[in-house]
């Protein structure tokens, strides 16, 4: 299949049909391209993922970094096509896991904040997971040495 187009929108299976080389994300059908992470956000993507591994060992709670593919469930048909790739998410249902991808929420989900998806991460990203029954979404901030943690009901 030929590269997606940043102009078209396309149904969940036919996003999923790809063979995907970029970085890229589904907001509402529209493909959302990311542009590639500083060694900075990958190192303290590292660090965290570190952590929350350590911390977590034992639970049936699993930790994955950026290319897991998360689709999002939504029972307002107008926001079904929802695929992101979170910096971080834990896990605690495996069933949720399949095909290399989470069909469903995560249990915690992590952003690291850079320059070009701050504002999606803190707006738009905030609205999906909340909608999505994300339980916690916690956004890091490593310039400013900032954690905002969001208890999503």
């Amino acid at each position: 299949m030929s590269r997606l187009d940043k102009n078209q929108t396309y149904t969940l299976e036919e996003f999923l049909l790809y063979v995907i080389e970029e970085r890229v994300e589904l907001y509402e059908g529209t493909p959302v391209f990311m542009a590639p992470a500083s060694f900075e956000h990958e190192g303290v993507i590292a660090n965290i993922i570190g952590e929350l591994t350590s911390a977590l060992k034992g639970s049936q709670c699993l930790v994955f970094g950026s290319n897991l593919q998360v689709v999002l469930p939504f029972q307002d048909k107008s926001k079904e096509n929802i695929v992101v790739l979170p910096d971080i998410s834990i896990v605690c249902d495996k069933h949720k896991l399949r095909d290399k991808r989470c069909y469903g929420a995560p249990n915690i989900i992590i952003e690291v904040l850079s320059p070009s998806t701050a504002r999606n991460d803190r707006l738009l990203k905030l609205h999906y997971y909340e909608k999505a029954g994300v339980e916690e979404y916690w956004i890091v901030d490593y310039q400013n040495r900032i954690i905002e943690k969001y208890l999503l009901k």
